[in-house]
C-alpha cells in the first residue's frame, strides 16, 4: 500500500501547493483549483464561470486555439476541466519529463487567456446544448433541482447556468470575469506521481512564482443550510424521480468518518440497506442510492430514488424508514462490511496519481488539511459502532428538502 504524508509548499505570491511523490508511477497528475465558480456568476449572467472554463484554452495574444492544443499534444498531456459552485478546476496528466513544460504552459494560459469573441459564442452554444441534454437525464436533473430548492441562491446554482442568462453573456463579460477572479490568492495546486516532491515544487515556483497577486480575496465559506420544503416539478412520464437532501457532518468534523460509514451502510454495495429493502425485497425502485456531498461550508447527504409514479409515495416512505433505522440498529457486521467497502475504494483510487491529486485537493480546499491514505484508513478503522447513530443524531435528516420530478406530486 502506498502511503506517504502529503508535502506542502507556499509560493511567495501565496499559491499553496500540495504534492505527493509516488515511486514507480509512470506519470504525474496536476490539478489547478481556483476559488471561484458558479456562486460568483452575476445574477443576470448565470453560466459565466462555465463559459470562461470552456473558452480558456481557445487563445492568448501569442497563440490561437490550434497552437495551444498543439503545445499540449506535443507534451502528451491528457487534459480535463470542470466548473462547480465553489471552484473552477483544470487537470492534466503528463510524463514526468514533461511536467515543468506543462506547468509553464498552464501558467501562460491562465495569465494571458484572451477569450476570442467567436469562441465565447461557441461555448455559449455548448452550454445551451448541455442544458437540453440535462432534460433527457432526469436523474441528474432532479439532483440540480434539489440543490436549488434546498440551498437557494447562490449555493444551489447549476454551474451550466440558465438559458436566458447564458444568452446575455458577452465576450467582454468573460474577459472581465477572468481578470477579476483569476489570481494567485485564489489558486491551489495539487500534484502526485512519479517525481520527487522537490522537483514538483521547483516546477511550480518557476512557472507561477512571478505571478503578481491582484483582485479581491477569496470569499469566506458560506455555511450550508438546507431548507425544510417539498417541491414538485411536472414531467410527463410514467416514472417519478425523488431526491431528498439534508445537512450532514462537514469534512474535518469528528463525525465525518462515521457519516461516511453510515452512508455506505445505506448505499455502498449490493448488500446495502436501500438496495436490499427498496429494490430487492419490494421492487419499488429501479435505482436507489445515497451519497455524501462536501462543500467548504458544510456537508450534505442526498438520497435519490427512481420509481414509477404510482409507487412514489411508498418508495419515499421506505427510504425514510431505512434512513431512520441506520440511527437505531446498525450491526457490527454491517459496520465491518462498510469499512471494507470504503477502504477498498480508498486503496484502489489512492494507488493512482489522479486519485491522490483529487483527494489531496479536496482536503486542502474544503478543510485546509490534505490527508495521507494511511490517515484516511485510520479514520475509517477508528469508528466504533456507537458512532454511527451518533452521526445521525447530531445531524438528523430534518429539516430536509424533497423534490419530485414526474407526472404528479406526492400525496403525503
Amino acid at each position: 500500500m502506498h502511503s506517504v504524508e502529503p508535502q506542502r509548499h507556499t509560493l511567495k505570491n501565496g499559491i499553496e501547493v500540495v504534492a505527493e511523490s509516488m515511486p514507480g508511477a509512470q506519470s504525474v497528475v496536476v490539478a489547478f483549483r481556483f476559488g471561484f465558480g458558479a456562486r460568483d456568476d452575476p445574477a443576470d449572467r448565470l453560466g459565466l464561470a462555465w463559459v470562461a472554463e470552456e473558452t480558456l484554452l481557445k487563445g492568448t495574444p501569442y497563440r490561437d486555439a490550434r497552437s495551444i492544443y498543439d503545445a499540449f499534444d506535443s507534451l502528451g498531456a491528457r487534459r480535463g476541466s470542470a466548473t462547480a459552485v465553489e471552484f473552477t478546476e483544470f487537470q492534466a496528466q503528463l510524463l514526468p519529463r514533461h511536467f515543468p513544460a506543462g506547468m509553464r504552459l498552464y501558467a501562460e494560459v491562465f495569465r494571458n487567456a484572451s477569450f476570442p469573441d467567436e469562441q465565447v459564442e461557441v461555448a455559449k452554444t455548448l452550454a445551451l446544448e448541455e442544458l437540453k441534454r440535462l432534460e433527457d437525464n432526469p436523474t441528474h436533473q432532479v439532483l440540480y433541482m434539489t440543490y436549488l430548492a434546498g440551498l437557494g441562491d447562490p449555493m444551489g446554482r447549476n454551474p451550466l447556468g440558465e438559458a436566458p442568462k447564458i444568452a446575455a453573456i458577452a465576450p467582454e463579460h468573460v474577459r472581465e470575469f477572468w481578470r477579476r477572479y483569476c489570481s494567485p490568492q485564489r489558486l491551489l495546486i495539487s500534484v502526485a506521481g512519479g517525481l520527487e516532491t522537490d522537483a514538483m515544487f521547483r516546477a511550480a515556483d518557476e512557472a507561477f512564482g512571478g505571478w503578481t497577486r491582484s483582485g479581491p480575496p477569496p470569499p469566506v465559506p458560506q455555511p450550508i443550510s438546507v431548507a425544510d420544503r417539498e417541491v414538485h416539478h411536472t414531467k410527463q412520464s410514467e416514472q417519478a424521480h425523488i431526491c431528498l437532501l439534508f445537512k450532514s457532518a462537514p469534512r474535518g468534523h469528528a463525525l465525518f468518518y462515521p457519516t461516511q460509514l453510515a452512508v455506505t451502510v445505506l448505499s455502498g454495495s449490493g448488500s446495502s440497506r436501500l438496495f436490499t429493502e427498496v429494490r430487492e425485497k419490494r421492487g419499488l425502485a429501479y435505482s436507489v442510492s445515497a451519497s455524501y456531498r462536501a462543500r467548504r461550508g458544510g456537508g450534505m447527504i442526498a438520497l435519490y430514488a427512481g420509481t414509477t409514479a404510482d409507487r412514489a409515495d411508498e418508495t419515499l416512505a421506505v427510504c425514510r424508514r431505512e434512513l431512520g433505522r441506520v440511527a437505531e440498529d446498525v450491526t457490527q457486521a454491517e459496520l465491518d462490511r462498510a469499512k471494507t467497502v470504503l477502504k477498498g475504494q480508498l486503496f484502489t483510487s489512492g494507488d493512482l496519481p489522479e486519485g491522490r491529486v483529487g483527494s489531496m485537493m479536496d482536503g486542502l480546499f474544503i478543510d485546509g488539511r490534505p490527508r495521507s491514505i494511511q490517515q484516511i484508513a485510520e479514520g475509517i478503522d477508528g469508528v466504533t459502532l456507537d458512532r454511527i447513530p451518533a452521526s445521525l443524531e447530531a445531524f438528523p435528516p430534518s429539516p430536509s428538502t424533497i423534490v419530485t420530478l414526474g407526472p404528479r406530486a406526492l400525496k403525503s
